[in-house]
């Protein structure tokens, strides 16, 4: 297979791989959003309430109330802080890997597609507490860090985690995931056969 014609088939699979993945919802995703839903309410007890599905959000409700304008504990406050988190802008890469991975002809095709899906769901899980984490960060300032139990990293990691979970992983770690995958496919090799220079 050409290069041209698999980039071709590549765009002509995402139209079917987005349109299933966008009317399933919360399906397709659900191992990581469950995942990313416990390490938040495991690792910040004391900061969240609960984290609840609200269609393809995640909403993460916290321990605390706003009155005044001022961030106060949560039967003080006049109602409960929540701060939502968009679960399609991590679970895309999902339905980017499927057409990706069934454009070309990678060996042990459903094996290794499974593998994949596996870890697009802990990084999607990873994703969500790091979203998660800078809504927190942002909503509640210094309350989270003088509340939460466990350490958690100064905020200009967490901004960073936030950049690189919602700009690079979506679209790299498919990609990655593919190359790992046809590592021994004809496809893979043909594409690396063209980029070394040629002999003298």
């Amino acid at each position: 297979m050409s290069v041209y014609r698999f980039v071709g088939l590549v765009i002509l699979l995402m139209l079917p791989c987005f349109a299933l993945w966008y009317a399933l919802g919360n399906l397709t995703p659900a191992p990581g959003l469950w995942l990313g839903q416990a390490l938040l309410s495991w690792s910040l007890p004391g900061v969240v309430d609960e984290v609840v599905f609200r269609g393809h959000e995640l909403l993460v409700m916290t321990n605390f109330g706003e009155a005044a304008g001022q961030v106060v504990p949560l039967d003080r406050g006049e109602y409960q802080l929540g701060y939502p988190i968009n679960t399609r802008a991590l679970t895309y890469c999902i339905p980017f890997y499927a057409a990706l991975h069934f454009a070309a002809r990678v060996p042990q095709s459903l094996s290794r597609f499974v593998t994949a899906l596996f870890a697009l769901w802990a990084l999607i899980a990873l994703g969500i507490f790091a979203v998660g984490l800078k809504n927190l960060m942002l909503g509640l300032g210094d309350t989270l860090f003088t509340e939460a139990l466990l350490p958690l990293p100064p905020p200009a990691v967490i901004a960073l985690l936030f950049q690189f979970f919602t700009l690079i992983m979506p679209t790299v770690a498919p990609v990655l995931l593919w190359a790992w995958a046809s590592r021994d496919s004809g496809l893979l090799e043909g594409m690396l056969r063209q980029r070394r220079p040629s002999p003298p």
